[in-house]
């Protein structure tokens, strides 16, 4: 019994942490790329600390606590900007 009801605490505080997500992207090319990217992925309102790099051409962010995000909203909000993502890997 006690081993279910730790195992319970821990998934429980698991689920509420912060999925950090890092999305490989292809066609960025200058800091506006940088910069269209970062505001769409802002304005889904479900990733925070969201940073682009130009040279690593990925996007990492986190994804707010108690909030989900599909890997066709991440690839959404990544094809408004007018840029295609072509690996997504999730971390907790």
């Amino acid at each position: 019994m006690k081993i279910l009801v730790l195992m319970s605490m821990l998934l429980m505080s698991v689920s509420a942490m912060a999925a950090r997500v890092e999305a490989d992207i292809k066609g960025m090319t200058c800091g506006m790329c940088v910069e269209a990217i970062t505001g769409e992925l802002n304005k889904t309102d479900k990733a925070e600390n969201v940073r682009v790099s130009l040279e690593e051409k990925k996007a990492r962010f986190e994804v707010k606590k108690d909030k989900t995000m599909s890997d066709s909203e991440i690839k959404e909000a990544v094809k408004k900007a007018g840029y295609q993502v072509t690996k997504i890997t999730r971390k907790k």
